[in-house]
């Protein structure tokens, strides 16, 4: 009897040390992967939203996919800083 309160006990806390980490790692993706534990804690220490991230030279970012979409007239426009630009 002793030995299944103990082992269940120990399967209990187990489960509560791990599963926060694979809650979150689904949350984020990262160069269109889900994030490891690792990357996790990176954007977590930094407040980040849980969505899509990307990592390159500069740093990691946020992939801005809600970006609005232009209405123009025939003018041909383009981002550059997330700032939409005209001709």
């Amino acid at each position: 009897m002793k030995s299944t309160f103990l082992a269940l006990a120990i399967a209990t806390a187990a489960l509560n040390v791990f599963a926060p980490a694979i809650g979150y790692a689904q949350d984020y993706v990262v160069n269109g992967h889900n994030a490891s534990k690792a990357e996790v804690q990176f954007l977590a220490s930094y407040s980040a939203p849980a969505g899509q991230w990307q990592s390159d030279g500069y740093g990691i970012s946020r992939v801005a996919d809600e970006r609005p979409v232009a209405k123009t007239t025939g003018a041909k426009c383009w981002y550059v800083l997330d700032v939409l630009l005209c001709d």
